[in-house]
């Protein structure tokens, strides 16, 4: 007797159970979708009581709130696409007005920005015009008395004679420049008198083109984040309907597999699609083939002998374990 032929039995019908389950697996899921796909096709061509009806019922309602929540969805698509074209119309309308509205206020914004730089520019320019005419007015005190201690003198000789020239034209242009730095000082005090009056009537007028762009960009804003929400809910509330309707889509499958098996039960095909009751019956056919050769395999294993399958488990493990040793000791 071979005592290591009953484990290898037993293994190859483990194996074969494992490749059957995996086999069974894929057949029922096959089965269900033929099943599902035969009462999608035959459950308004049969009458139907009792169970049958229910998923019947069942079924309609399900279709009838399908219907319902598609319209809805439908309906909150159209309302997201109304909005997004007010929101764009009413953009461009912002956009437009603002365009204006910047025009009128680089119109009055120009003038102002050019007085205050001439007006700063002119502020810059420090000179003290008092000063420097009661700095003449010292000098051209000075100048004479040294020009009639210069007169008084008992020898005059052609230096001093030079002196009193050069003294006497220099007291004679004194007036002359303080007159001058007079009239820069009017002009400059002219100057700044007509940039502050160009300020003053420019800058309310400025501040009244930069409140209105403000108030437009406010409004605007205001206008457009509650377009902007209202979208933003539709689309959130249309995410939702879409939801419940693939729910609604995955619910139908149940009841049209419970009537497809009904109309697989009763024979009964689809008369546009007779294939389908055929599938069906294939299907089945090929899950209780697997069933019973699963079966007959768990009975085989049930008439093993147990004490010699146990030998015959102890045999192949000393067998496998002494080759792992040889294999060990081989590779040192």
């Amino acid at each position: 007797m071979n005592f290591f032929l009953p484990a290898l039995r037993e293994l190859a019908r483990i194996y074969d159970r494992q490749i059957g389950r995996a086999s069974l697996w894929l057949a029922r899921r096959k089965l269900a979708r033929a099943e599902t796909d035969l009462g999608l096709l035959g459950w308004q061509q049969a009458d139907f009581e009792g169970e049958a009806q229910r998923h019947i019922d069942q079924l309609r309602n399900v279709e009838q709130e399908q219907a319902r929540q598609t319209n809805e969805s439908a309906a909150l698509g159209l309302a997201i696409q109304q909005g997004q074209e007010k929101r764009e119309a009413a953009r461009k309308q912002y956009e437009q007005t603002r365009a204006g509205l910047e025009a009128e206020w680089e119109t009055v914004a120009e003038p102002v920005e050019i007085a205050e730089r001439h007006l700063a520019a002119r502020r810059k320019i420090d000179v003290d015009f008092d000063g420097l005419i009661a700095s003449l007015d010292r000098e051209s005190a000075e100048l004479q008395a040294l020009q009639t201690e210069l007169r008084a003198a008992e020898n005059v000789t052609p230096a001093v004679h030079a002196e009193l020239s050069r003294l006497r034209a220099r007291i004679v242009a004194i007036p002359n420049a303080q007159a001058d730095l007079r009239l820069r000082c009017v002009q400059a005090m002219n100057d700044i008198r007509a940039l502050e009056e160009t300020l003053s009537r420019g800058r309310p007028v400025l501040a009244v083109a930069s409140e209105r762009l403000h108030t437009l960009d406010e409004q605007f804003a205001r206008t457009d984040g509650i377009l902007e929400r209202q979208i933003a809910a539709r689309k959130r509330e249309k995410q939702d309907v879409e939801g419940r309707i693939e729910n609604l889509e995955k619910a139908k499958k149940n009841p049209y597999r419970e009537i497809g098996q009904v109309l697989a039960d009763s024979g009964i095909a689809p008369m546009n699609q007779p294939g389908a009751l055929a599938a069906v019956q294939r299907c089945r056919k090929v899950v209780a083939r697997i069933v019973r050769d699963i079966a007959a395999s768990c009975e085989a294993s049930g008439r093993e002998d147990r004490a010699a399958l146990q030998k015959s488990w102890g045999l192949w493990a000393g067998a496998v374990t002494v080759l792992a040793l040889v294999l060990l000791l081989a590779r040192r």
